[in-house]
């Protein structure tokens, strides 16, 4: 099979043995618009260059659990937390962290006693969307979204406060920057989003992007998010043939300043030294960076039980 793909003119990938089909994309497209070049272009990085003096790193991890039932109704205990690491003379430091403990659960489908009962725990009692009927799976769905958001605010809130803080440093953000790009800080904010079930681009500027060489970027492009639009552009932080077309690439965002576009050779190249050492241990090792598989390492660590 190898020899009939590089004879197609194909290029040989791990073949990774899989048995279920992947769950369905929610948003596989969205638009984008030329910004730094009118086609999407593969931009020669060079070596990697060291980072700045000054940048903290933000992740959140989130747990949850079926603690048990009411009749058919689950009782989901949740835990999310979020935290800044800063570099201060190389060795990475908590800059900042924050957790909640709370209980999950539709409380439309319980009585004032069952109710009473929950919040005796001394958690916070979360409401949740409900299934139209009982369903044991999708009740649990829909617990877990709350959970999801949970996170997310906690999140924003721990990287707002780290920016009201932290002077000039930059602040690295596993993800999008859309909701953070609002403030006068905001130049200092910068995604790395590992995943790419959104497509933005198509034709040949997506082939090009898909097809990065190692050490590239590719040209900087506008894309609309829920509450800002971001100048974003991928980046291949390891080779990717032999394995699969999405190995090594991340995405980076920033704010849409005309800086973002002159800045992002200089940008990508310290991330491109945040590689080393290997996030080893770690599936995504690849597409993530050491510092953020260190936050949460960190994270992991005040968890206990949840582990």
């Amino acid at each position: 099979m190898c020899d009939a793909v590089q004879e197609a003119g194909g290029t040989v990938s791990a073949g990774v043995p899989l048995t279920h089909a992947a769950p369905p994309v929610a948003a596989p497209f969205a638009s984008a618009k030329h910004v730094e070049h009118p086609n999407i272009q593969a931009v020669d990085l060079g070596a990697p260059d060291p980072s700045p003096e000054q940048v903290g790193f933000l992740d959140g991890i989130q747990r949850y659990a079926v603690e048990g039932r009411i009749g058919l109704v689950p009782v989901v205990r949740g835990y999310v937390a979020a935290a800044v690491l800063r570099r201060d003379h190389g060795a990475l430091r908590a800059a900042d962290s924050e957790a909640e403990e709370f209980v999950v659960v539709p409380l439309a489908r319980l009585d004032a006693t069952q109710r009473d009962a929950l919040q005796r725990t001394g958690l916070e009692l979360v409401d949740c969307e409900a299934a139209e009927r009982s369903h044991p799976i999708l009740d649990v769905q829909l617990a877990a979204k709350v959970v999801e958001e949970r996170r997310e605010t906690l999140e924003r809130r721990v990287a707002r406060r780290q920016l009201a803080t932290s002077g000039d440093a930059w602040l690295v953000v596993d993800g999008s920057v859309t909701d953070l790009v609002g403030g006068s800080d905001a130049q200092r904010v910068l995604g790395v989003i590992k995943s790419h079930e959104t497509q933005f681009l198509e034709g040949a500027d997506l082939d090009v992007a898909l097809t990065l060489p190692a050490h590239h970027r590719t040209s900087v492009f506008a894309r609309s998010g829920r509450r800002a639009t971001v100048y974003t552009w991928y980046l291949r932080l390891w080779p990717w043939e032999e394995h699969e077309l999405l190995h090594g690439l991340v995405r980076l965002e920033r704010a849409a300043f005309p800086e973002t576009v002159t800045e992002a050779t200089a940008v990508s190249r310290w991330v491109l030294g945040e590689r080393a050492p290997l996030a080893a241990r770690d599936g995504r090792w690849d597409r993530l960076i050491y510092p953020v598989q260190q936050v949460e390492t960190y994270l992991r660590a005040q968890v206990g039980g949840w582990w």
